[in-house]
């Protein structure tokens, strides 16, 4: 047990250093070595724990995606949301902020550079992030159940991804027009699923 504890802290020691390095340096210039140095652990140590840069920069990804699944999981104030789409703007509140204080996570899951292993995680991640965004609108608002709109919410997760991405690729950021026009389109697509007008529950329903 106390061997395990020590793994994870080392671990946590390693992305973090990752993110200082990969902010730096870019995701490109983030080596092994240099993330061993700004962790002050010898490169064997590191190698035991990640054998290519890739690998780390994956496992750094992933740390990221299960911050936004905790994000998303926020629970929400029934009395502080009027229609379904509150809920999209909610959760594109949240996220946006936390790209702008973790500029390494826009990098690596929105930028050019982050590799097919990286972008198949975060689409997992998009499916789970719709999951949770679907059963809040169950939660909330009276609406059948369905596997088809459940799919919806987390195509229109990636549809948002989408947009900034594209802002980011333009000027580095996301950029506040760009970040509506993304609100937009989410709430587009998702109108075809959902409709224009759902009655909101009286109270939450129990999960």
């Amino acid at each position: 047990m106390q061997r395990q504890a020590r793994g994870r802290l080392r671990m946590e020691q390693i992305l973090d250093a990752a993110d200082a390095v990969t902010r730096r340096r870019g995701v490109a210039g983030a080596s092994l070595q240099d993330v061993a140095q700004e962790a002050g652990l010898p490169p064997a140590s590191l190698y035991h724990y990640f054998p290519t840069s890739q690998a780390l920069l994956l496992q750094l990804a992933q740390r990221y995606l299960a911050a936004f699944e905790t994000l998303a999981a926020r629970p929400l104030d029934h009395d502080g949301i009027t229609a379904w789409s509150d809920l999209c703007a909610f959760h594109a509140d949240l996220a946006l902020r936390f790209y702008g204080e973790h500029p390494v996570a826009m990098r690596l899951l929105l930028g050019p550079e982050c590799g097919w292993e990286i972008r198949a995680a975060d689409h997992a991640a998009n499916r789970r992030i719709g999951g949770i965004y679907y059963r809040k609108l169950i939660q909330h608002f009276i609406v059948a159940e369905s596997t088809v709109l459940e799919e919806a919410f987390a195509v229109s997760v990636t549809i948002s991804d989408a947009v900034w991405a594209l802002s980011f690729a333009r000027s580095g950021a996301i950029e506040p027009a760009m970040a509506r026009e993304a609100l937009r389109a989410r709430l587009a697509y998702l109108g075809l699923y959902v409709g224009i007008h759902v009655e909101k529950r009286s109270a939450p329903l129990l999960v």
